[in-house]
């Protein structure tokens, strides 16, 4: 989540809709309309879109989906999900995120395709109010993430550094930090506070990104992508990917 929710002005409602498990598209090209979507309590999904940028949902998540956005879905798990789209001056990349009120925003979302389903006069009132739901929460999430300005600064070169050379095996924390210039205990706070997540498991989620990449290629032998993600050993590679994908990765590659 790049952009601030706050001012957005919800224009119009396309449909509030409960997609059961397994009924869902695969393939979706030049979505028409934004997208917030909330899986249910069994289902995991991946969302793989064209620009190369792949999203992991877990159950009970929250995720958005950008208007014009080409992507492919591949289920993990099955299950279902509640799907509001809509039109509003907004302009964001995909993301993903876990709300601390999941129970009351799924019965928002719930009563919207249900109201939705009937055809009632007030559909599109339930369907902006779970909506605006939505933007209240994700406005609170951004303040209680807020990280000051000098904070954020003394961790960009590790930053910069994982971004660039993710793929390098002797990029560890410890190194990370070193280019910080603070201790190893001191930078692992300053990350998690910003990232939500330690670096190192920061660094496993990109070096996974990209191997999925890879592996949808399918021109590479396993034991090469492991090489080529940083992985000294494909078994290590191997345990890395089941463990944050569900599948190994010739599973994955099928």
């Amino acid at each position: 989540m790049r952009t601030e929710w706050k001012d957005t002005v919800i224009t119009q409602v396309s449909v509030a809709v409960y997609v059961a498990p397994g009924s869902g598209k695969p393939i979706h090209k030049d979505r028409p309309f934004h997208g917030f979507v909330l899986n249910d309590e069994n289902g995991i999904k991946e969302y793989c879109f064209s620009d190369g940028r792949v999203m992991r949902t877990e159950e009970g998540e929250l995720f958005y989906l950008p208007k014009g956005s080409s992507y492919s879905v591949r289920e993990l798990r099955s299950g279902g999900c509640y799907a509001i789209n809509f039109d509003a001056d907004i302009e964001d990349l995909p993301f993903c995120v876990k709300l601390k009120n999941r129970e009351a925003l799924k019965k928002s979302f719930k009563d919207a395709c249900h109201v939705w389903q009937s055809h009632h006069a007030t559909r599109r009132a339930a369907a902006m109010c779970a909506l605006y739901e939505v933007i209240v929460q994700l406005e609170k999430l951004r303040e209680q993430s807020y990280m000051p300005h000098e904070r954020h600064k003394l961790i960009a070169p590790a930053v910069e550094a994982i971004e660039r050379d993710f793929t390098d095996p002797s990029l560890t924390v410890a190194a990370l930090a070193e280019r910080c210039g603070i201790s190893e205990v001191y930078f692992r706070s300053i990350f998690i506070h910003s990232f939500g997540v330690s670096p190192k498991e920061y660094l496993i989620r990109r070096r996974i990104e990209y191997a999925k990449q890879l592996l949808i290629q399918g021109e590479l032998k396993i034991s090469k992508i492991a090489q080529l993600c940083g992985y000294g050993e494909p078994c290590h590679f191997s345990r890395e990917f089941k463990r944050m994908t569900g599948v190994s990765p010739k599973e994955y590659e099928e």
